[in-house]
């Protein structure tokens, strides 16, 4: 039997229920996560930890989440790390950040089941060899 190691997820949000609620969620999926409520820690964690996906709340209030997005363009596609960009129900993602693919966010109010899919859609995206 091959052994296939936990996936590692980082959720970048500012609201701490949301950070426990969703982490619940995805701990009992047998998911590792780890989270960070700003753009500095998040940063951190992309570069230290390699998450196989970030879960990242797009219209956080205290977080700057577009310096944060700025910030890992130069690492996500070196690692190839997916992004799901929680929004707000009826708000759409913009696209200078290159966040097309409706997989990649997810609009409040959401289910544990909907998160499940989008974070099982999302790894899908995993390159080959990090899978």
């Amino acid at each position: 039997m091959r052994y296939t190691p936990q996936k590692k997820i980082l959720i970048v949000d500012d609201d701490l229920l949301s950070i426990a609620t969703m982490a619940q969620t995805l701990l009992r999926n047998g998911y590792q996560v780890t989270h960070a409520t700003d753009e500095d820690l998040a940063f951190n964690a992309t570069k230290k930890d390699k998450p196989d996906l970030i879960i990242c709340n797009y219209e956080s209030k205290k977080l700057d989440v577009r310096q944060f997005l700025k910030a890992i363009q130069n690492v996500r596609p070196s690692q190839g790390i997916p992004l799901l960009l929680i929004t707000e129900s009826g708000e759409s993602v913009s696209e200078e950040h290159g966040i097309l693919d409706p997989k990649q966010h997810l609009s409040r109010p959401f289910t544990r089941e909907q998160l499940t899919i989008a974070v099982q859609e999302n790894l899908k995206r995993l390159p080959l060899k990090k899978r």
